[in-house]
């Protein structure tokens, strides 16, 4: 059998010579070998036995406890547990991700953190799924889940640039009706038509849902001033009725 110096065992798990003493201190892992001038040797046992412990560890199992459980746990097991609670992990990394997406998407709309309109939006992040279930069609309901334009998606960026592009409008008095206007208009159409593909109602149905704050606020949508949605609507009525002459 192979035998390893306490310090050799250290560095092949990442831990330290002070931790090793202390488990034998403590009685949790004693070494397979003691030699008369005190020198400890850790068979390849005593090292599975010390993976399992800092699995243990990393999954935020008192000392206490580990001993109780080290013997009854496979490695497979712990394993499986240790998945499950990365997995957590990657969740919330993600969630925190999105967040600041957030956070930056809308000061490219607003110039500033608008806190009165964030925090409903991270609030409600959990419920945000189910509220979609109102939907007639499954599909329609996952649909909007998936590919939604929410400021915690990176995709967003087009959506945004639309925004800033109808707010100069307004704030130099081009109407829905000029040249500017019928632009933007026939990017909404073209990004409307790469989200939602044929299915119509649901495009319309999303746009009846973005005139209300209301539903908007439900779905974890950020509100959308009411000038600029209106020229969106104006734009695009004004567009169609011009495509279709």
């Amino acid at each position: 059998m192979i035998y390893f110096s306490t310090g050799q065992a250290a560095k092949k798990l990442g831990l330290t010579v002070r931790t090793l003493r202390y488990y034998d201190q403590i009685g949790l892992l004693h070494p397979s070998s003691k030699a008369e001038n005190g020198k400890r040797s850790y068979s390849e046992t005593d090292l599975v036995t010390l993976e399992k412990i800092t699995l243990l560890k990393n999954l935020a199992v008192p000392l206490r406890d580990i001993e109780l459980i080290l013997h009854q746990v496979s490695i497979d097991e712990l394993l499986a547990i240790h998945q499950q609670k990365l997995q957590q992990k990657a969740s919330e990394i993600q969630r925190a991700l999105e967040h600041t997406h957030t956070l930056r998407n809308s000061i490219k709309i607003e110039g500033e953190l608008n806190w009165k309109q964030l925090l409903p939006l991270v609030h409600n992040q959990p419920t945000t799924q189910s509220s979609w279930t109102d939907l007639p069609s499954i599909e329609e309901s996952e649909i909007l889940q998936r590919d939604m334009p929410k400021l915690e998606n990176e995709s967003a960026d087009k959506w945004i640039s639309i925004i800033k592009r109808i707010q100069l409008c307004l704030k130099h008095q081009r109407s829905p009706q000029s040249e500017d206007g019928q632009l933007i208009a026939a990017d909404i159409l073209l990004l409307s038509s790469e989200l939602f593909g044929p299915h119509t109602d649901l495009e319309k149905a999303f746009w009846d849902i973005r005139k209300s704050p209301e539903a908007s606020s439900s779905l974890n949508l950020y509100p959308i001033d009411s000038e600029v949605l209106q020229f969106i609507e104006d734009a695009i009525i004004f567009y169609e009725q011009h495509i279709k002459e």
